[in-house]
């Protein structure tokens, strides 16, 4: 593997490394002697009366403080209880590395109701990280990674004296980046958690023997009643919200918005199906959306741009421009309340801590899915010329207010992109004693009596479901949940069929079946809503009786007919849980009706966990369906799924199906056999290549003839030779080993080669180890790479790559030091102790004395255009700049902000402290296949897995046997052994170039 081709997987987003290794990064002796304290002045924090003055918000709104310190410091999360007391959690460890003590929970109350908090009791003062909390049956959740407790004061002094933990096993990222957050409480009674980037191995501890669950790239639906969890679609980072209607939004800090586009559940009802990522951006401009910042540039930003221009440190002078676009977004909220005009009902509104402000956003409905408008012209909804302004989360309050927390840091931007010579003039504990919590209210605003919602009777929350205001309806909902009074049941009942609201509607919905009250003919009554929102709400309910209620399916079915396309959406996953002939021709009708939609097309298939090979022949017999090239596509989804099945019924179903296609639509035929066979098994396969079935075996035969004449004819276009050579992995091996063999010919495109090698693994024969070592010599550099991963997928083929190192026909540095790395620690011993003697030799010299030695290459001059030629060479397989090279790796187009010290030491050390994202991984399938790579993408049924050389594989959890972190970069050590000082000089010189 070549060693240039990872070096920025990792640099980025690589975690702050410490100040004590800073300190070791000692600058030439110019530098040191260059004393900047008189060009850095430090900016003065203001009192909370004077940051009031500094605020410029859209015209009808004023801000106003509600707490300040002492009363609160760093808020993070905020949570109202019915009474309107809010639980603040504290996060002074953020940014600060060697900081040792602990975070706090507060409990900040109104007790005059002026609208200010004035009195704050300790509730935690002894948690580390404590990243979310939610108000819940007179206690808290509180995450706490890697724990979420629940604390309760139980004796009226404010302070927890019950304190249970109720889930464990998440992980906590070294820079504090990528921890659950975001509790928020939805209409179906569960608190919907975000998860971020870190993962972990959950257990809830309610379960006896519950074994841990990988929460990695996923989301969590909590019963806060039985303290059980459910995974489902997850996103983001830091912040998540839920609109009225409970659609997700999630933010990271270079994307500003996006939508989840469906539930992780019910994907996981077809365990055959690899759906896309849930995530979608909704912002047009993505993180280039343009802002309007009103703070000017912090002097050390100026300072460091000036020392980068005149070359005493390296990176880009940045075109003068060191702000402006999405690097910290946070805190997503959708505006639920009821104090703002009607207009700004359902707003996404998004924290920007570097830039100090905070952007809105309109959300405007585009087909199944939504998009996020810029809606404040020319401005943001609210800036502040303050650089200490850091509105890190938003929240929806009891008086239909918009509350901002302001963490108040004077340094927000990790310490590792700050030269050191700047740094030793800041102050990373600068405002860890500070905070602010604002609200954000209509210039006509009165405050309203305080909420008193812990002495309101049954009926009193009932007819809060009707309230305009989200906070007042969702705690209702919650202490209706939380009481089990089942006098609540017929008053619900009554709300559903005769309130005005629909919102209330579909809550009282809701709320019976959390009181386990909801009858199916609730449930028939909504389907008939005159609303579209409480008809979707109404199909997630009527899930529940499907198995037993021949009417209820019966009424699911119809929905497939709504005039409203959100309502047949919803009803296509929901048919999921109906089973029999009459729910195939509906998915079946549906697909002939949307199906030109993707999303449309997943949710048809999720509900096919069984009936793909009838819903197939149904639409098989509609000609302009499978003229078409959504249909085509769909059908193409629909026989890799018979083939993965392999039910002996459902391929004799589908072949029949293919084998009555007229003869001109042979190429039709030859398609959707190669799809079945492409995911079948090895006994599905020997079943089809040997069938009796003239037909069929005639149809198989042609369809690889011709992808063997297509595969080798050198005039064809690359894209369709490719597709040939992927279609010769349906041939027994032995047929095709010498057309293989031709195809690895150094006359072959590069890209030809690699299709070749990345379908030989497909055949577990040993003697496909021998055919690539012959081609061996006639393999470029980057096509090796891409033969060692192929060589390194089965265990018979890892003992032939050994032989060839031990003859000198392989070198070392080939295998690249990141795979003898892993061939170090493989799960098989023969191959551990063999690596190991094998690979003494590269041994790799310790971190520290490496990035000691190359330091140098910070103070040479180094060659742009010999740079790019590096980059281009070596590194476009993952990483893209001036539109050249593959984006699987981190974002490179701000990386002139990083400064080249804290990049020779992530490319030199990549192991020193590694983003979650970036930790490399090994797949085992149940075929015995190895893969290695990072995963892009998990959903609740699929891996993907993306390789170093750019190309992928998305497995199914059925077929892995066995899913394993390295713990390790995916951008290996060793780099030292390739690259010397003047051509690091040179590569560091192209990265701080580009514009």
């Amino acid at each position: 593997m070549p060693r240039l081709l990872l070096l920025l997987l990792t640099i980025l987003l690589l975690v702050p490394f410490s100040l004590a290794t800073l300190a070791a990064q000692k600058p030439d002796a110019a530098e040191s002697d260059n004393d900047l304290q008189a060009e850095l002045p430090r900016i003065a924090a203001k009192s909370p009366q004077e940051a009031l003055a500094t605020f410029k918000l859209q015209p009808g709104f004023r801000i106003e403080l509600v707490a300040a310190e002492p009363l609160v410091r760093d808020p993070v999360s905020i949570s109202f209880d019915e009474n309107g007391r809010a639980y603040v959690t504290e996060l002074p460890r953020y940014n600060r590395y060697e900081f040792q003590g602990n975070g706090t929970v507060k409990i900040l109350e109104d007790t005059n109701g002026d609208g200010t908090f004035d009195t704050a009791k300790v509730f935690l003062d002894d948690v580390k990280y404590p990243t979310a909390v939610f108000a819940y049956n007179g206690g808290a959740f509180v995450a706490d990674p890697p724990r979420v407790l629940f604390c309760k004061d139980t004796d009226g002094d404010g302070r927890a004296d019950v304190r249970q933990t109720v889930m464990t096993g998440f992980n906590l990222d070294h820079a504090g980046e990528a921890a659950l957050n975001s509790f928020r409480w939805g209409m179906d009674n569960r608190i919907h958690l975000s998860l971020s980037l870190a993962g972990g191995q959950v257990v809830s501890t309610a379960l006896e023997d519950a074994k841990p669950v990988e929460v990695r790239g996923r989301g969590m639906v909590f019963d806060p009643r039985n303290k059980t969890f459910e995974l489902t679609t997850g996103d983001g980072q830091h912040g998540m919200t839920l609109d009225d209607w409970g659609r997700k939004f999630v933010c990271s800090n270079s994307n500003p918005m996006q939508t989840l586009m469906y539930d992780g559940r019910y994907i996981a009802r077809n365990p055959y199906l690899a759906p896309p990522p849930p995530a979608v951006t909704i912002a047009p401009d993505g993180k280039y959306t343009k802002l309007f910042r009103t703070s000017s540039i912090e002097p050390w930003r100026n300072v460091r741009t000036r020392l980068r221009s005149q070359g005493v440190v390296k990176g880009s002078d940045e075109g003068g421009k060191a702000g402006g676009f999405f690097t910290a977004a946070t805190g997503i909220t959708a505006y639920r309340g009821n104090a703002w005009p009607q207009e700004y009902r359902g707003n996404l509104l998004v924290g920007e801590v570097s830039n100090n402000l905070i952007y809105r956003a309109t959300v405007e409905p585009k087909g199944v899915g939504v998009v996020g408008r810029r809606a404040d012209a020319d401005a943001e909804f609210l800036s502040s010329t303050d650089n200490w302004f850091r509105p890190v989360q938003l929240a929806n309050a009891p008086d239909g207010s918009l509350y901002v927390l302001d963490m108040y840091r004077e340094l927000i931007e990790g310490a590792a992109f700050i030269p050191p010579m700047i740094l030793k003039h800041l102050d990373v504990n600068s405002g860890a004693d500070r905070g602010r919590i604002y609200r954000i209210v209509p210039d006509n605003f009165k405050q309203p009596p305080l909420p008193k919602l812990g002495q309101a009777s049954t009926a009193e929350l009932v007819s809060l479901l009707e309230s305009p205001n989200s906070w007042s309806r969702d705690t209702a909902s919650r202490l209706i949940y939380e009481r089990k009074d089942p006098s609540a049941k017929p008053l619900l009942r009554k709300l559903a069929t005769e309130s005005q609201s629909t919102l209330a509607r579909a809550h009282a919905l809701h709320s019976l079946n959390g009181l386990e009250g909801l009858t199916a003919e609730d449930v028939l009554r909504g389907l008939a809503d005159q609303d579209p929102h409480v008809r979707i709400e109404s199909l997630r309910l009527a899930e529940q009786f499907a198995a037993d209620s021949p009417q209820i399916c019966e009424a699911l079915y119809q929905a497939t007919g709504d005039t409203d396309r959100q309502v047949r959406y919803q009803a296509a996953f929901s048919i999921g849980a109906c089973n029999g002939p009459r729910r195939d021709a509906v998915l079946a009708a549906l697909i002939l009706k949307d199906g030109d939609d993707a999303w449309f097309r997943l949710a048809v298939q999720a509900s096919l966990g069984q009936g793909a090979a009838g819903v197939a022949a149904e639409l098989l017999r509609d000609q302009p369906f499978r003229e078409s090239r959504h249909g085509v596509a769909f059908l193409g989804k629909l026989a890799e799924q018979v083939g993965t099945q392999n039910r002996d019924s459902d391929v004799a179903t589908f072949l029949t199906s293919v084998q009555s296609l007229p003869a001109e639509e042979t190429k039709l035929a030859q398609t959707l056999i190669g799809g079945l066979l492409g995911k079948a098994n090895a006994k599905t396969k020997q079943q089809l290549t040997g069938t009796s079935n003239a037909k069929i075996a005639g149809l198989l035969k042609e369809l690889i003839l011709q992808a063997q004449k297509t595969a080798t004819d050198e005039q064809a276009k690359p894209a369709q030779r490719i597709e040939a050579i992927r279609t010769l992995g349906l041939s027994d091996f032995a047929a095709v080993t010498d057309l293989f063999t031709e195809l690895l010919q150094l006359r072959q495109p590069p890209k030809i080669q690699s299709a070749t090698l990345e379908t030989l693994v497909r055949f577990d024969d040993a003697a496909v180890a021998e055919l690539i070592l012959e081609a061996w010599p006639q393999l470029s550099p980057s096509v090796r790479a891409r033969a060692i991963e192929t060589l390194s997928a089965r265990p018979a083929w890892i003992t032939a790559l050994f032989n060839a190192v031990d003859d000198d026909l392989v070198r070392p540095a080939d295998v690249g030091a990141a795979r003898i790395q892993l061939l170090k620690t493989h799960k098989n011993r023969a191959i551990r102790q063999r690596a190991e003697q094998l690979f003494a030799a590269q041994a790799l010299g310790k971190r520290d004395d490496v990035v000691k030695a190359y330091q140098s290459a910070l103070s040479l001059q180094g060659d742009i255009e010999a740079g790019r030629q590096l980059f281009r060479k070596n590194c476009t397989s993952c990483h893209q700049l001036e539109k050249v090279g593959t984006a699987l790796g981190a974002d490179l187009k701000a990386i002139k902000d990083r400064g080249s010290a804290a990049i020779l030491l992530n490319i030199l050390d990549p192991n020193r402290e590694v983003k979650p994202q970036f930790v490399g991984y090994v797949l085992i399938t149940s075929d015995g296949r190895s893969i290695t790579g990072l995963i892009t993408n998990e959903t609740a049924n699929s891996v993907t897995l993306k390789r170093a050389d750019g190309t992928g594989d998305t497995v199914l959890r059925v077929d892995i046997d066995e899913l394993s972190s390295t713990g390790i970069s995916f951008m290996p050590e060793g780099l030292e052994k390739q690259l010397n000082p003047q051509q690091m000089a040179d590569l560091l010189a192209y990265l701080n170039a580009v514009e």
